[in-house]
Protein backbone atom coordinates (compact mmCIF):
# COMPACT_ATOMS: atom_id res chain seq x y z
CA UNK A 1 0.00 0.00 0.00
CA UNK A 2 1.34 3.44 -0.92
CA UNK A 3 0.72 6.19 1.59
CA UNK A 4 0.45 9.82 0.67
CA UNK A 5 0.57 12.84 2.90
CA UNK A 6 -2.86 13.25 4.44
CA UNK A 7 -3.78 9.57 3.99
CA UNK A 8 -4.97 7.62 7.03
CA UNK A 9 -2.09 6.56 9.21
CA UNK A 10 -1.84 2.83 9.84
CA UNK A 11 -1.28 2.05 13.49
CA UNK A 12 0.39 -0.76 15.34
CA UNK A 13 -2.27 -3.37 16.12
CA UNK A 14 -3.71 -2.90 19.61
CA UNK A 15 -2.80 -6.29 21.01
CA UNK A 16 -0.68 -7.55 23.87
CA UNK A 17 2.12 -7.99 21.31
CA UNK A 18 2.19 -4.28 20.38
CA UNK A 19 4.43 -3.21 23.31
CA UNK A 20 6.80 -6.08 22.52
CA UNK A 21 6.85 -5.12 18.84
CA UNK A 22 7.51 -1.47 19.70
CA UNK A 23 10.31 -2.39 22.12
CA UNK A 24 11.93 -4.50 19.39
CA UNK A 25 11.64 -1.67 16.87
CA UNK A 26 13.16 0.85 19.29
CA UNK A 27 16.03 -1.51 20.13
CA UNK A 28 16.86 -1.89 16.42
CA UNK A 29 16.19 1.71 15.44
CA UNK A 30 18.58 3.89 13.49
CA UNK A 31 18.64 7.11 15.53
CA UNK A 32 19.35 10.36 13.67
CA UNK A 33 20.79 13.45 15.30
CA UNK A 34 21.32 17.00 14.11
CA UNK A 35 23.97 17.73 16.72
CA UNK A 36 26.75 20.03 15.57
CA UNK A 37 28.57 20.09 18.89
CA UNK A 38 28.93 16.41 19.73
CA UNK A 39 26.33 13.82 20.54
CA UNK A 40 24.12 15.91 22.85
CA UNK A 41 20.83 16.32 21.04
CA UNK A 42 17.32 15.16 20.49
CA UNK A 43 17.34 12.12 18.23
CA UNK A 44 14.69 10.79 15.86
CA UNK A 45 14.03 7.25 14.66
CA UNK A 46 11.67 6.52 11.78
CA UNK A 47 9.98 3.21 12.57
CA UNK A 48 7.73 0.97 10.44
CA UNK A 49 3.99 1.70 10.22
CA UNK A 50 4.63 5.47 9.93
CA UNK A 51 5.70 5.77 13.56
CA UNK A 52 8.32 8.29 14.71
CA UNK A 53 10.21 8.19 18.00
CA UNK A 54 12.07 11.07 19.67
CA UNK A 55 14.59 10.58 22.47
CA UNK A 56 17.34 12.36 24.38
CA UNK A 57 20.78 11.18 23.22
CA UNK A 58 22.24 11.79 26.70
CA UNK A 59 19.56 9.59 28.25
CA UNK A 60 19.00 6.86 25.63
CA UNK A 61 17.56 4.43 28.18
CA UNK A 62 14.78 6.88 29.05
CA UNK A 63 11.43 6.19 27.38
CA UNK A 64 11.23 8.04 24.04
CA UNK A 65 8.20 9.95 22.82
CA UNK A 66 6.46 7.71 20.26
CA UNK A 67 4.01 9.27 17.83
CA UNK A 68 2.62 8.96 14.34
CA UNK A 69 4.47 10.46 11.40
CA UNK A 70 1.52 12.85 11.05
CA UNK A 71 2.07 14.07 14.61
CA UNK A 72 5.79 14.57 13.97
CA UNK A 73 4.98 16.43 10.74
CA UNK A 74 2.68 18.78 12.69
CA UNK A 75 5.49 19.40 15.16
CA UNK A 76 8.08 19.90 12.38
CA UNK A 77 5.77 22.27 10.48
CA UNK A 78 5.38 24.36 13.67
CA UNK A 79 9.17 24.44 14.13
CA UNK A 80 9.66 25.53 10.51
CA UNK A 81 6.98 28.23 10.91
CA UNK A 82 8.85 29.45 14.04
CA UNK A 83 5.83 28.85 16.29
CA UNK A 84 8.05 27.52 19.08
CA UNK A 85 10.01 30.70 19.70
CA UNK A 86 11.56 30.87 23.16
CA UNK A 87 10.15 33.78 25.21
CA UNK A 88 12.68 36.36 26.37
CA UNK A 89 13.73 36.36 30.02
CA UNK A 90 14.07 32.61 30.56
CA UNK A 91 17.70 32.26 29.56
CA UNK A 92 19.62 33.49 32.62
CA UNK A 93 21.96 31.00 34.27
CA UNK A 94 21.52 28.44 31.45
CA UNK A 95 22.20 24.76 32.03
CA UNK A 96 24.38 22.67 29.80
CA UNK A 97 23.20 19.50 28.11
CA UNK A 98 24.69 17.42 30.91
CA UNK A 99 23.65 19.93 33.58
CA UNK A 100 19.96 19.46 32.78
CA UNK A 101 20.17 16.03 34.42
CA UNK A 102 21.09 17.71 37.71
CA UNK A 103 18.15 20.12 37.93
CA UNK A 104 16.21 17.95 40.34
CA UNK A 105 12.64 16.72 40.37
CA UNK A 106 11.41 19.52 42.64
CA UNK A 107 12.81 22.25 40.36
CA UNK A 108 11.25 20.61 37.31
CA UNK A 109 7.89 20.05 39.00
CA UNK A 110 7.72 23.68 40.15
CA UNK A 111 8.45 25.08 36.70
CA UNK A 112 6.37 22.53 34.79
CA UNK A 113 3.34 23.39 36.97
CA UNK A 114 3.45 26.98 35.75
CA UNK A 115 4.59 26.25 32.19
CA UNK A 116 2.58 27.14 29.12
CA UNK A 117 2.44 24.22 26.69
CA UNK A 118 2.37 24.87 22.95
CA UNK A 119 1.33 22.34 20.33
CA UNK A 120 1.80 22.50 16.57
CA UNK A 121 -1.49 20.65 16.04
CA UNK A 122 -3.83 18.26 17.78
CA UNK A 123 -1.30 15.39 17.50
CA UNK A 124 1.93 17.40 17.82
CA UNK A 125 4.58 17.06 20.50
CA UNK A 126 4.01 19.71 23.16
CA UNK A 127 6.73 22.25 23.92
CA UNK A 128 7.19 24.26 27.13
CA UNK A 129 9.98 26.75 27.77
CA UNK A 130 11.36 26.80 31.32
CA UNK A 131 13.89 29.03 33.09
CA UNK A 132 17.62 28.35 32.74
CA UNK A 133 17.18 27.86 28.97
CA UNK A 134 15.47 24.49 29.47
CA UNK A 135 12.87 23.15 27.04
CA UNK A 136 10.43 20.34 27.84
CA UNK A 137 8.70 18.10 25.31
CA UNK A 138 5.59 16.10 26.15
CA UNK A 139 3.53 13.51 24.35
CA UNK A 140 0.74 14.73 22.09
CA UNK A 141 -2.51 15.82 23.74
CA UNK A 142 -4.57 12.98 25.12
CA UNK A 143 -1.65 10.57 25.44
CA UNK A 144 0.52 9.68 28.43
CA UNK A 145 2.26 12.50 30.26
CA UNK A 146 5.81 11.42 29.44
CA UNK A 147 8.40 14.24 29.26
CA UNK A 148 11.81 14.84 27.71
CA UNK A 149 14.00 17.70 28.98
CA UNK A 150 16.60 19.51 26.83
CA UNK A 151 19.10 22.35 27.21
CA UNK A 152 18.98 25.20 24.70
CA UNK A 153 22.00 24.07 22.60
CA UNK A 154 20.28 20.71 22.06
CA UNK A 155 17.05 22.41 20.96
CA UNK A 156 18.90 24.81 18.68
CA UNK A 157 20.56 21.87 16.89
CA UNK A 158 17.35 19.82 16.78
CA UNK A 159 15.27 22.65 15.33
CA UNK A 160 18.02 23.38 12.77
CA UNK A 161 17.96 19.70 11.76
CA UNK A 162 14.19 19.82 11.33
CA UNK A 163 14.47 22.94 9.17
CA UNK A 164 17.16 21.22 7.08
CA UNK A 165 14.89 18.20 6.51
CA UNK A 166 17.14 15.70 8.32
CA UNK A 167 14.21 13.77 9.82
CA UNK A 168 12.05 13.20 6.75
CA UNK A 169 11.21 9.75 5.44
Amino acid sequence: MTLHRGAPVPTVPRTDAAPVWLAQQLAQAQWRSASTGGTNCAEVALLPHRITAVRDSLNPDQQPLVLSDTAFEQFADAVIADLFRRPPGLDSNPVTATGKNELGAEWLATHLDSATWRFGGSESIGVAFLPRAVTAFCSPLGQDSHLLIFAQPEITDFFAGIRAGLFRR
